[in-house]
């Protein structure tokens, strides 16, 4: 091996580097943004979980219980509820994580001194959600309880007893805290994600580099018609795939299809056609191939990341919140979750429509704008 002739490549790879101005870019901002980012986004403790409260006893002592669990900020009271019917449709929405049931009689038993129950139902959908908020409800129970029973029987001259409060938890949707449960139909997003977005990123660059671009250039074709043409093809690709994951996961991990699959794969047509017309985007940046696939990449961390597969999303500070609503990921996997494990309907997941169907049309916009009919 003649290190002169090693040297002579290496300096030439360089050179290379060097004139490819959009991948240098990439290397020296790319992980800065990404520590930053994910640095600051990423955080395990549940905090600021939505919760809805079933208050039947409508007396003093419920709504001071509800107060004490707002106040130690791992719950966010967003709305009452009048029936368990309502409760659950809350939950199935994904309005909300945990509902708090304050049965008749509650300020009564405590008044007495005799053990007043609680009920905390918890979305099991997530099981990291479910073990900080039923051990933080407990706890708070159980104090709460002590210091009532030690308030009422100092005045009293009397000895404190054992806490009045005893709390009755109850996961729904998946009440084994199966982690497969949680993860299987979360990848069904995931996966659609990394391939549709890496196949159409280099669409439009492959044709660049193979000289066939000019051919769609001279053509008729309009630049939303061309988006459309590519991405129309790969919305079956994505079906199949997403049919197997399915199927598999079901088959292998017992996961659970509570809900209309009809209505879900009617609604992953859209978060499919959101993808690629996210990769078409990228393909109408990059210059190259292997531009477009390191975008692809990099898309890739963030939707994981970010969206809720794998890191509680009320946990994440509010302005990346703000941030991973564009994600068409976000969207999709609370409607994953929701039709196969909640068995939600349309009513209960159409917000979360909509802001698929608004990412897919800004992203068809962009991509439809930025593809010119002349040589990039």
């Amino acid at each position: 091996m003649s290190l002169g002739r090693l040297l002579a490549v290496a300096r030439k790879e360089l050179l290379q580097l060097r004139r490819d101005r959009l991948t240098l870019a990439m290397m020296a901002v790319l992980p800065v943004v990404q520590l930053l980012l994910f640095g600051y986004a990423i955080n395990t403790d549940v905090r600021h979980t939505p919760t809805v409260v079933l208050d039947d006893d409508h007396g003093a002592r419920g709504r001071s219980f509800v107060r004490s669990m707002e106040a130690t900020g791992f719950y966010d009271i967003v709305g009452h509820v009048r029936d368990h019917g309502e409760l659950a449709t809350a939950l199935r929405a994904g309005r909300a994580k945990v509902g708090v049931v304050i049965p008749a009689g509650f300020g009564a038993d405590v008044a007495r001194g005799t053990p007043a129950r609680l009920q905390l139902i918890v979305d099991g959908s997530d099981p990291q959600t479910v073990a900080s908020a039923t051990n933080t409800a407990a706890s708070l129970a159980a104090s709460w309880g002590s210091d009532l029973a030690v308030e009422r029987l100092q005045r009293q001259g009397m000895r404190a007893p054992a806490p009045a409060i005893r709390l009755e938890p109850l996961t729904w949707y998946n009440p084994d805290l199966r982690t497969a449960t949680f993860i299987v139909p979360g990848l069904v997003g995931v996966i659609l994600t990394m391939t549709m977005v890496m196949l159409t990123a280099m669409a439009i660059t492959r044709e660049r580099e193979r000289g066939t671009l000019e051919q769609l250039i001279v053509s008729p074709v309009r630049p939303i018609e061309l988006v459309a043409g590519k991405i129309l093809p790969y919305i079956l690709i994505g079906y199949v795939q997403m049919s197997l994951v399915l199927g598999v996961g079901h088959l292998a991990f017992h996961v659970p299809i509570v809900g209309s699959l009809a209505l879900l794969y009617a609604l992953a047509a859209l978060f499919i056609a959101a993808n690629l017309a996210l990769g078409l985007t990228f393909s109408t940046v990059a210059q190259t191939q292997q531009q477009a696939m390191q975008m692809s990449f990099f898309f890739l961390l963030p939707n994981i990341l970010l969206s809720g597969f794998m890191f509680p999303w009320e946990a994440m500070p509010r302005p990346v919140q703000m941030l991973s609503q564009a994600l068409p990921l976000t969207h999709f996997l609370r409607i994953v979750r929701g039709i196969t494990l909640k068995g939600a309907t349309w009513p209960e997941v159409r917000v979360e429509v909509l802001w698929l169907a608004g990412v897919l049309a800004w992203f068809t916009l962009v991509a439809s704008v930025r593809f010119r009919k002349k040589l990039g």
